[in-house]
């Protein structure tokens, strides 16, 4: 897909439809940007471009020597951040268009190191500069990321995002009259962090106008990963299709299945030929179905739920109202039902604190998500993914295992913000044998995954999202309940003498409850005692070889 178009008109107009066009291809491009040249060809001395940009597009730091810019903001929000020689942040202005109440043109007339970042769902500008246009012409930051790794993009992205700035364009006459960049603003007293402002604009406070642009209707992709799910797959299929709100795109991978899921497949693909159907010529894994259906996905959400799993109704409805309130937000999570392969319901999991749907941005969704809930908590069955962020993080990482999906989840959280569905949005049937159920039942690869998963928050791209002390507590609370899960058979005998023990205190004559009472106390504090001395020398071992697993994977 061409994203830079030409235009060949003696006299050029820009309309509404001419803008919607750049913004879909900007949608679609790889750099999710798009440009219309206004000027003929590259050699011209004034070159004007009409430029669109995605949410998430990355423009590296560059400078041009000998040339002047100006950008004017015809729709959106962005702000131009200004860097040194030695890649520290100098300024940063804020631009909006007409509708916005923010200044809506600049003029930049020195050599300057900057970028941009796109605050709203998609920013269009105005672009002019002198020519000719030289491939290669521009010089860039080798302090700054090439683009090449997504990971590295968002987490430079990210610390911008969060970097102490105000916006140094006021209502002050002097302050709008400033054109250098060689001399940063004194930081007012009531400098707000960009993260606020960011907020502020978004959640259209009264302080910042609401933009009149046109909505853009977020889109879905469902999708169904399946191995020799035949006995369920039907069923995820009808539910996925029984929607209220349908999904815009319907991916379905077989990783080669043996039994007879493709039949069962094919036969709903002829009635509902909306349907892509993508086949493993063999088992690959649910990682490598899951990257092949997220990068065929063009839609800007995606939900994947498992072939033995099954949607409720009024989920999609629900989650994408919340997709078109939110655009920013990384992920929506809702709460999802376990069940046994029977159908009978055992629990219902959610958020612990929260019983409204909402936006958490990253601070709140830190503060109130990541530090209330156990560290094995999970909601990626429910979750519905913004699909290029997911792209960008890695997708699901497979040397996470089961883990995988969770931890682009606190990813994005962390990134851009999550939502809350406070609903019954899936039943999630817990199988033997399924990828999680035999991380569960083996704790060596569970522990390998909690060593695994605080290194990769540690790691340069991811440790700028997770705070050490998150990664300390979650390392600590994932080997407890690794260590919990092998000790379940003597906590379930506990609570069963426990309950003996009650049943015959209640019902003892009076002369022999008091004893009874004392004998269940003395178990309990024995009980106490010794689980905490198992529970120790078990999370030691099964440490201990994980980290022999894992030392002897790597040498090998």
């Amino acid at each position: 897909m061409n994203s830079v178009l030409f235009s060949q008109d003696d006299i050029a107009v820009v309309d509404a439809a001419t803008l919607q066009s750049l913004r879909a291809l900007a949608a679609a491009a790889p750099l999710r940007r798009s440009r219309l040249c206004l000027h003929r060809t590259s050699d011209d001395l004034i070159q004007e471009m009409v430029i669109a940009f995605a949410q998430d597009s990355y423009v590296r730091v560059h400078r041009h020597r000998h040339k002047s810019e100006s950008f004017h903001v015809l729709e959106g929000v962005l702000q131009v951040v200004f860097f040194n020689d030695e890649g520290v942040e100098t300024r940063r202005i804020r631009l909006g268009d007409s509708a916005s109440g923010l200044p809506s043109l600049y003029r930049l007339s020195c050599d300057a190191w900057h970028t941009v970042l796109v605050e709203t769902e998609s920013v269009i500008i105005h672009e002019t500069t002198n020519g000719p246009f030289v491939p290669g012409e521009a010089e860039f930051a080798a302090w700054s990321p090439d683009g090449s790794q997504p990971a590295e993009v968002f987490a430079f992205l990210n610390r911008l995002r969060s970097t102490a700035a105000t916006e140094v364009l006021s209502n002050d006459r002097e302050d709008q009259r400033q054109t250098t960049v060689s001399e940063p603003p004194a930081l007012p007293a009531n400098a707000r962090p960009v993260s606020s402002i960011r907020s502020d604009f978004l959640d259209q406070s009264p302080q910042s106008p609401r933009l009149q642009t046109p909505r853009h209707e977020p889109t879905l992709t469902a999708l169904i990963c399946n191995y020799n799910h035949g006995r369920f797959v039907a069923r995820a299929i009808e539910a996925m299709l029984a929607q209220s709100r349908p999904a815009d795109e319907f991916i379905i991978v077989d990783d080669g299945s043996t039994d007879d899921s493709v039949e069962i497949i094919r036969s709903w693909v002829k009635r509902y030929p909306q349907i892509q159907f993508l086949q493993n010529e063999r088992n690959l894994g649910f990682h490598a179905s899951f990257q092949r259906a997220i990068t065929t996905a063009t839609s800007d959400f995606l939900y994947s739920g498992a072939a033995d799993d099954q949607v409720l109704p009024g989920f999609f409805a629900g989650v994408m109202e919340l997709a078109a309130k939110y655009p920013q937000t990384g992920v929506i999570s809702g709460q999802f039902i376990s069940v046994n392969p029977s159908g009978e319901r055992l629990s219902t999991h959610g958020l612990s604190k929260i019983q409204t749907a909402l936006f958490l941005d990253p601070g709140r969704y830190l503060q109130d998500v990541l530090n209330v809930e156990p560290a094995t908590h999970s909601l990626s069955a429910a979750t519905v993914f913004r699909r290029q962020p997911l792209i960008d993080v890695g997708g699901c990482r497979v040397e996470l295992g089961s883990w995988g999906d969770t931890f682009s989840i606190q990813a994005l959280g962390l990134l851009h913000g999550m939502c809350y569905w406070p609903h019954p949005a899936m039943q999630w049937t817990i199988l033997p044998g399924s990828l999680s159920q035999t991380t569960r039942s083996d704790p060596q690869k569970a522990m390998q995954i909690a060593q695994r998963g605080a290194a990769l928050m540690r790691s340069e791209p991811f440790r700028s999202l997770f705070p050490e002390d998150y990664i300390t507590r979650w390392t600590r609370g994932f080997r407890q309940a690794i260590s919990h899960e092998q000790l379940h058979a003597a906590i379930a005998g506990h609570q069963a003498l426990q309950q003996c023990c009650d049943d015959v205190a209640r019902n003892a004559p009076p002369a022999f409850r008091l004893l009874l009472k004392m004998l269940a106390f003395s178990i309990k504090a024995l009980y106490f005692v010794t689980f905490r001395v198992l529970r120790r020398v078990v999370t030691s071992q099964i440490a201990q070889a994980g980290a022999t697993q894992t030392e002897t994977a790597e040498k090998t």
